[in-house]
């Protein structure tokens, strides 16, 4: 993982080294999986993915997709694009979790070349008040977002899309 991670420039682009604390298993209703960079086409991933890992039942979690690289990877001056947030989630229960972005599917502008779209899960030392983000969905962080509120990163999965 942390080679795929390094090879793709997601460490040190996103993430300072990381090891994981679990192996993320990121399903689109497409039946499409995220695979630690595999390209897919964009159309694979139109709706949210089912998220698991081997949760404490009595935990809290956040899950995050993030693209790094809008417009482009060249000049990602939109990037970090948030693409879906989820938090408060019971255990691996995504759907009980409080909707923070709603998802919106990969958009990679025609010729832009591969997306990186990133997948993350940071385990909360409580239930929090969360902020529900509305409007503006570019330049954001998602690492100082998860420090502001004491979230640790656990685990981590990614996939790239283009439009020819």
């Amino acid at each position: 993982l942390t080679k795929a991670l390094t090879d793709h420039g997601i460490i040190p682009d996103i993430l300072s080294n990381f090891t994981p604390t679990y192996d993320l298993l990121v399903k689109f209703p497409s039946g499409k999986k995220a695979q630690l960079g595999k390209e897919l086409p964009p159309t694979a991933a139109l709706s949210a993915p089912t998220v698991t890992w081997p949760a404490e039942p009595d935990a809290y979690y956040s899950v995050a997709m993030i693209d790094p690289d809008a417009p482009n990877r060249d000049k990602p001056s939109l990037g970090e694009w948030r693409h879906w947030l989820v938090g408060n989630i019971p255990g691996d229960n995504v759907i009980k979790g409080e909707d923070l972005t709603d998802y919106e599917e990969p958009k990679p502008p025609q010729g832009s070349g591969l997306h990186r779209y990133v997948i993350l899960l940071f385990k909360q030392r409580k239930y929090e008040q969360l902020t529900v983000f509305e409007g503006k969905r570019s330049g954001w962080n998602v690492m100082q977002w998860a420090k502001k509120h004491g979230m640790k990163l656990e685990g981590v999965n990614f996939f790239q899309a283009q439009e020819k």
